[in-house]
């Protein structure tokens, strides 16, 4: 029983951790990543106004321009996650 316990706290523990994690790395990965174009005058101007979805394509329209740098998935997807939980 203990050890079940014990278990269940820890694994709750890595899971908060680890959405921790998420967000911080979100919030770093925008201000170096949507830097390389532009100001974050322009990010904080759609936060709270766009969903998920929305920054799913605004992000991935950005990426795909000549000029963008090279993000992989799970950076793209902690850049949507991080955008899309923030609010004004």
């Amino acid at each position: 029983m203990r050890r079940c316990c014990l278990s269940m706290v820890i694994a709750v523990a890595f899971c908060l951790v680890s959405a921790w994690a998420f967000a911080a790395d979100g919030e770093a990965l925008v201000q170096s990543t949507c830097t390389k174009c532009h100001d974050l005058g322009r990010v904080r101007a759609a936060i709270g106004v766009k969903d998920q979805a929305a920054w799913t394509t605004t992000v991935a329209r950005m990426l795909a321009k000549p000029n963008a740098p090279a993000v992989g998935a799970e950076e793209q997807a902690s850049i949507v996650g991080w955008l899309s939980t923030q609010s004004k």
